[in-house]
């Protein structure tokens, strides 16, 4: 059977689930920026995410588009890479936001550049993984893409931002073991990273703040509260507040100013306190079907990028979302890290609809028999 006979329809259930929590998310985070706008005499916050859902589910569509296996070929990959690194370079002369640099603006429009980053890692570590086939094995063979993705995680840990770069890093290494690296080989990467990752902590006082914060939360010690502390504790308290069932969809009070960074950073907490902990549930339950979906596309997968590529889309969605969850909750320590889909921010929903709609490019043209 020819490949042009296997085309098949895009996965329905995972299209069902990225277009469902993208469209919660605009009522969701727009909702949230009510309360801002309000304030700031502009409510302009449904509009703003509108405009990014409609540029969202339009990425979605065109990565669809063009056979997937097309992305492999080393003009794009470079291209994308060269696209990735010149925007995290620029983004570093940009003025800083929360003791990051994070955010630029571009024709008048606000951007992200480490989101957009997320798709760049994946094609062009899945290219690279695919091209040492034969020597993954081994030092050499994992040389390439250990580069690529230290290359795009340190420029964005150079903006001050370490949550993305932990996902991206992390989604890499995943990657590389499906690929054939050897655990050992892994765990020294894992190794080096983590200790990357304290040196970085240590050296930037409010993320070594987080870090105290968390284990006096952990230890139950309220007395070293500080502006982290309060926001996890506002964090905990709207998430308690929700029961079971929540007050009901738009009656959160602490996103009324309480808790900083509502609508994005810190969205699920609006979420268990309005839709209480069925709807906590039921969107860590979407997020699983996107992991579910991911393997279950890559098993079809004609080649070894396609299997690549949505591995480790769907993983990173999936990690990103369940980090996001933990943080929020006081299981993980505070980080600026954005809930696929669901948080405020046009390039946080774009990058989910792109890594979704790799996801389902690979699906679309996967084996009927598998």
């Amino acid at each position: 059977m020819t490949v042009a006979a296997q085309v098949r329809h895009p996965d329905p259930v995972l299209m069902t689930v990225a277009l469902g929590l993208a469209i919660f998310g605009v009522a969701l985070s727009g909702s949230a920026r009510v309360y801002q706008d309000a304030v700031g005499g502009a409510p302009t916050g449904m509009i703003s995410s509108l405009v990014h859902l409609m540029l969202g589910l339009c990425t979605m569509a065109l990565a669809m588009i063009p056979d997937y296996r097309a992305l492999a070929r080393p003009q794009i990959v470079w291209l994308m890479l060269a696209a990735a690194t010149a925007l995290l370079i620029a983004v570093l002369f940009a003025p800083e936001v929360n003791h990051t640099h994070r955010w630029m603006r571009i024709a008048g429009f606000s951007l992200q550049p480490s989101e957009l980053a997320k798709p760049a890692l994946l094609v062009a570590v899945a290219a690279a993984l695919v091209r040492a086939r034969d020597e993954i094995g081994t030092r050499r063979g994992l040389m390439r893409p250990l580069v690529i993705a230290a290359w795009l995680c340190g420029l964005v840990a150079l903006g001050k931002d370490l949550g993305t770069p932990t996902v991206m890093f992390g989604t890499a290494l995943a990657m590389t073991l499906v690929a054939g690296a050897r655990w050992r080989h892994i765990g020294l990467m894992a190794a080096g990273s983590s200790v990357v990752f304290a040196a970085l902590a240590w050296l930037e006082p409010y993320r070594l703040k987080r870090l105290t914060d968390f284990a006096a939360a952990l230890e139950l010690r309220p007395g070293m509260l500080g502006e982290i502390q309060y926001q996890l504790l506002q964090s905990i308290l709207a998430v308690g507040s929700g029961g079971w069932a929540g007050k009901g969809f738009g009656m959160s009070t602490q996103k009324a100013l309480f808790l900083p960074e509502a609508e994005d950073d810190f969205i699920f907490a609006v979420i268990g306190e309005e839709l209480g902990m069925i709807g906590s549930f039921a969107v860590i339950a979407a997020f699983l079907v996107i992991a579910w979906r991911g393997v279950r596309a890559a098993e079809r997968a004609t080649d070894d990028f396609g299997k690549l590529l949505a591995l480790g889309a769907s993983w990173m969605l999936t990690g990103q979302a369940l980090i996001h969850a933990g943080v929020v909750t006081g299981i993980l320590p505070t980080k600026g890290l954005p809930l696929p889909f669901l948080s405020a921010g046009g390039s946080s929903l774009i990058a989910s609809c792109l890594l979704a709609g790799l996801i389902l490019n690979v699906s679309l043209r996967g084996r009927r028999d598998a």
